[in-house]
C-alpha cells in the first residue's frame, strides 16, 4: 500500500510538471521513483521512460484539440530519436547506479539553466523547419532519454522554437507528442534487451501522471512562459542539490 501511494504521488507531481513545461517536467520522474518510491536506479530509468511517455500522450491530447501539435515536425524529430533511445538504453546498463544519479543531477542543473536562458523566448510567424537542427537534437534527445530515462523536453522545446520557428504553445504540444513516441521506443528497447520493468509501479505512476498531466496542461495555457520557467528551474536546482549531497 505504501508503495502504491508513493508511486501515485510521484506520478502526480511528475505529470503536473510535464504538462506545465512541455517535457522538462519529465526529469522529475527518475528522482521521485528512486527517493519516494524506493526503486533501484536502472529500474527507475526504464519505468520513468515508459510512464512519462504515456502521461505525455494524454497531456498532448489537450494541445491537439487546440491545434498545438505539429505532427510533421514531431515525426521528423522522432525518426532521429528512436535509434538514440535504443543506444542510450544499451549504454546505461554499463554504468553503476550511483554514477547515473550523479550524472542525472548534473543534467538537472543544465536543464534548470537552460530553462532560465529560454524563459523569454517567443517566436511568431509561419513554421520554418531547419531539418539538420531537428534531426541532430532528435538524436541527442533519444540518447539522453534511453540513458537517463528523461523525456528530453528541455532540448525538444528549444529545438522546435529555433529550428521550426514555432510559437511556445505549439512547441510544448509537439514536444509532448515526441516524448510519447520516445516512451514507446524505450519500452520496446527494454523488451528487446530482456531487461525488467516494474509494470505495477508503472501503472500506478501513470495514473498519477495522467491526472497531473491534464491539470498541468490546462494550467500552462493560463500562465506566462516566464513564470513557468522560473518556478520550474528553482525546483530542479533544489532536487539536483539534494541528489548530489545524498549520493556523494
Amino acid at each position: 500500500m505504501e508503495t502504491s501511494i508513493a508511486a501515485l504521488i510521484a506520478g502526480l507531481i511528475s505529470g503536473v510538471a510535464l504538462g506545465l513545461t512541455g517535457g522538462g517536467g519529465s526529469v522529475l520522474g527518475v528522482p521521485l521513483l528512486v527517493y519516494l518510491v524506493g526503486m533501484e536506479m536502472h529500474l527507475a530509468i526504464g519505468t520513468s521512460l515508459i510512464a512519462v511517455g504515456i502521461a505525455a500522450l494524454v497531456s498532448s491530447l489537450h494541445h491537439m484539440r487546440e491545434g498545438h501539435v505539429i505532427f510533421r515536425t514531431a515525426l521528423l524529430m522522432s525518426a532521429a530519436s528512436i535509434p538514440g533511445v535504443y543506444a542510450g538504453s544499451c549504454l546505461n546498463r554499463l554504468v553503476s547506479g550511483n554514477v547515473l544519479l550523479i550524472l542525472f543531477a548534473i543534467l538537472m542543473i543544465a536543464i534548470g539553466i537552460n530553462m532560465l536562458r529560454t524563459a523569454k523566448v517567443q517566436h511568431e510567424g509561419e513554421h520554418r523547419t531547419e531539418v539538420w537542427l531537428i534531426l541532430t537534437l532528435g538524436t541527442v534527445v533519444g540518447l539522453l532519454s534511453g540513458f537517463l530515462g528523461v523525456g528530453g523536453g528541455f532540448l525538444i522545446v528549444p529545438a522546435l522554437l529555433w529550428g521550426a520557428n514555432m510559437k511556445m504553445h505549439d512547441a510544448i504540444g509537439t514536444s509532448l507528442f515526441i516524448i510519447f513516441i520516445n516512451g514507446v521506443a524505450g519500452m520496446l528497447s527494454y523488451h528487446i534487451q530482456g531487461r525488467p520493468v516494474d509494470y505495477y509501479v508503472t501503472l500506478i505512476f501513470v495514473i498519477g501522471g495522467l491526472i497531473g498531466g491534464v491539470a498541468g496542461s490546462k494550467i500552462a495555457l493560463s500562465l506566462s512562459t516566464k513564470t513557468l520557467k522560473y518556478s520550474f528551474s528553482a525546483l530542479v536546482f533544489i532536487l539536483a542539490a539534494y541528489i548530489l549531497a545524498n549520493t556523494i
